[in-house]
């Protein structure tokens, strides 16, 4: 904590003395938190004057520097950040790392999204500043945490409010989803965590696999949960398990998971997502991401999982 408020301090000294330093470029990565709040930090930093330099999209490439450089024992997506902030290095003296304690009240975020700030640090030391901010809606509103970064980082209260309101505008445009159609024969659904799911290089394989056997597909939207399902409590985790308990076997032919090796969050939660649809009469599977992964093996396994889901009808 006393790494986080320095940081904070010396932005805001450095803004009286300069103030064209609080407005130097600052770097997104294209990984994890950037598509748990989509549009959010593009928006909140552009509306304060700072250019934002984003990571290249994840490819081929990114995956095996991240087997490279980043701790075995890592996730797929926490892989991902190292080596998409790698790649910043050499393009921007500060990064956006926030720490993620809860993205909805009455929620908790993945363990590992807590020590990001900190994990960074130790893996780029000297590299970059850190730029954070504790997101916690179990404390704080996102509006009002925004808010106090942008303060922080020596803008007025004017300003970071703009810049917050300006911010929680574009979030919501991104996580709005048009109402599924009733119409046609029954859809498949694609569900994982957003960081999953809304990275390109990691989920079109699946959607066009399924495009090419001609079968329809929907990839799950993400937005705030109408409840808190029992007895999960992670935020992802229980906004898939609340939409998994409302489907329509009538209407649902069969859900397909997008998870990652080492996901804790997925190992807790993934038999409920399985027993719930198993009482549903809904075919379910779960595909495993890792840094190896063949796209051959995935698509014999795709093809298998509709193959028999078609046999049976």
């Amino acid at each position: 904590m006393r790494t986080f408020f320095s940081t904070l301090f010396r932005s805001a000294r450095d803004a009286g003395r300069n103030p064209a330093s609080i407005r130097r470029p600052i770097g997104l990565p294209r990984a994890l938190f950037h598509f748990l709040h989509p549009g959010l930090w593009e928006a909140f930093f552009s509306s304060l004057g700072i250019p934002v330099v984003l990571s290249t999209p994840t490819a081929r490439a990114t995956l095996e520097r991240a087997d490279l450089i980043s701790e075995t024992e890592h996730c797929l997506p926490v892989k991902l950040l190292d080596a998409h902030l790698e790649e910043l290095a050499s393009r921007v003296d500060r990064v956006l790392v926030p720490r993620i304690l809860s993205q909805r009240r009455g929620f908790i975020s993945c363990p590992k999204l807590a020590a990001l700030p900190d994990a960074v640090r130790a893996q780029f030391r000297g590299h970059f500043e850190v730029v954070t901010a504790d997101l916690d809606e179990n404390r704080l509103p996102l509006a009002r945490t925004l808010a106090g970064l942008g303060k922080q980082l020596g803008f007025d209260a004017a300003e970071s409010e703009h810049a917050a309101a300006a911010a929680l505008q574009a979030l919501a445009a991104a996580e709005a989803s048009a109402p599924p159609s009733d119409a046609g024969p029954k859809r498949f659904l694609l569900i994982g965590h957003p960081y999953n799911l809304a990275d390109a290089y990691l989920s079109e394989p699946v959607l066009l696999k399924m495009a090419s056997l001609g079968v329809p597909i929907d990839r799950l939207d993400f937005g705030s949960p109408k409840s808190a399902p029992e007895p999960l409590r992670w935020d992802t985790s229980a906004h898939m398990l609340e939409i998994l308990r409302a489907l329509d076997p009538a209407r649902c032919a069969g859900v397909i998971q997008l998870t990652s090796f080492n996901c804790g969050c997925d190992s807790m939660a993934g038999p409920y997502y399985r027993e719930t649809l198993k009482a549903a009469g809904i075919p379910f599977m779960a595909l495993t991401l890792d840094s190896h992964s063949a796209l051959a093996g995935l698509d014999t396994r795709l093809e298998a999982f509709v193959d028999s889901i078609e046999g049976r009808s």
